[in-house]
Parts: structure tokens; C-alpha cells; sequence
């Protein structure tokens, strides 16, 4: 499993309702058969909250290698449905 360095967005950073929205998007998407497009679009999404590794091509590689779970944990805490978990 890789690790993989993601910087949480604060609730008090502009985009919050946004970021959350999209979060919730993806874990409906997740549980109702996703097809590749949907895939896709969560793996960019995540990517912009990845400190690490910092290259873009990296990001994704690692986003394409990661579990199911910390898939799940990082849309979680994106989505503010729990503030104390931590997705790596």
C-alpha cells in the first residue's frame, strides 16, 4: 500500500461546500457500480490534496495504487463527515 502525504482542507478554507459536494458525489458514485470516467475524475480530484509525492504523475500513481479503505478515508475526510480520521 502506498504512502501517500495529503494535506486536509481546513472548513474555513474558501471551496468548502464545493469540496464537500464533490466528496459525497464520488462515495454515492462508489457504491452505485462507478464506471471508468468516474474513476478517473476522483483520482484528479484527491490528486489536488496530495503533498506527497509532489509531482502531478506521481500523485496519480499513487491515488491508481492506493486501497479501497484509504480511497474511502480520504473522500471521508474531504467530505467532513469525520474530522479525526487519517488517510494515510
Amino acid at each position: 500500500m502506498p504512502i501517500i502525504n495529503f494535506q486536509k482542507p481546513g472548513k474555513d478554507e474558501p471551496g468548502y461546500l464545493r469540496r464537500a459536494r464533490k466528496a459525497l458525489e464520488f462515495k454515492q458514485k462508489l457504491k452505485d457500480e462507478p464506471d471508468p470516467e468516474t474513476l478517473d475524475e476522483m483520482v484528479k480530484f484527491l490528486a489536488d490534496f496530495v503533498i506527497e509525492p509532489q509531482e502531478r504523475e506521481a500523485k496519480l500513481e499513487a491515488l491508481w495504487d492506493a486501497s479501497e479503505a484509504q480511497f474511502e478515508q480520504l473522500l471521508t475526510v474531504i467530505s467532513g463527515e469525520d474530522d479525526d480520521q487519517d488517510p494515510t
